[in-house]
């Protein structure tokens, strides 16, 4: 299931790169990661401050709508991870605009099981100029084949258009 899931991911990112393609782009920024656990009763959470960089693309659907769909590279103590969003962006003007839409993610660590998540991203990002670019976008996490522990990210970043 989980490499049906990731394949399906990109195949419809590359489709869509395909077909589409507006502008590439590269990202980079902060990255925090929070887990939280429940044992026997208990809960435990922990948050560690990393950073993530990566590729997307811009495509224009219409005049207000865009999807970014990107691939990240987080590392975060002990939590290296990879990310592919499939951002939809809500124009609000030129400068400012709304986001949302699924994020997996895949632990590059050395575990057994909880490996794939799926999260619902949303955020927000300003446009500096037309190759320019800052967004802050927070991933809960939905859904991650392991019982009582939930990994849920913060990105804030930059990133430039060509």
């Amino acid at each position: 299931m989980k490499k049906l899931i990731l394949t399906l991911a990109i195949t419809i990112t590359a489709t869509l790169i395909s077909k589409a393609q507006e502008g590439f782009s590269v990202q980079a920024g902060l990255s925090s990661v929070s887990i939280s656990t429940k044992v026997e009763g208990q809960s435990a959470s922990n948050s560690e401050i990393g950073f993530f960089a990566g590729v997307g693309y811009q495509l224009s659907l219409t005049d207000k709508i865009d999807l970014q769909p990107s691939l990240l590279f987080s590392l975060v103590d002990e939590l290296n991870s990879l990310y592919i969003p499939i951002i939809a962006k809500y124009n609000i003007n030129d400068q400012f605009n709304v986001q949302a839409g699924p994020q997996i993610n895949y632990l590059l660590e050395d575990i057994d099981k909880g490996k794939l998540g799926i999260d619902l991203a949303f955020g927000a990002g300003y446009s500096i100029s037309e190759e320019l670019y800052v967004q802050a976008r927070y991933g809960l996490e939905v859904s991650r084949d392991i019982e009582d522990t939930n990994i849920n990210t913060f990105h804030v970043g930059v990133g430039y258009n060509f």
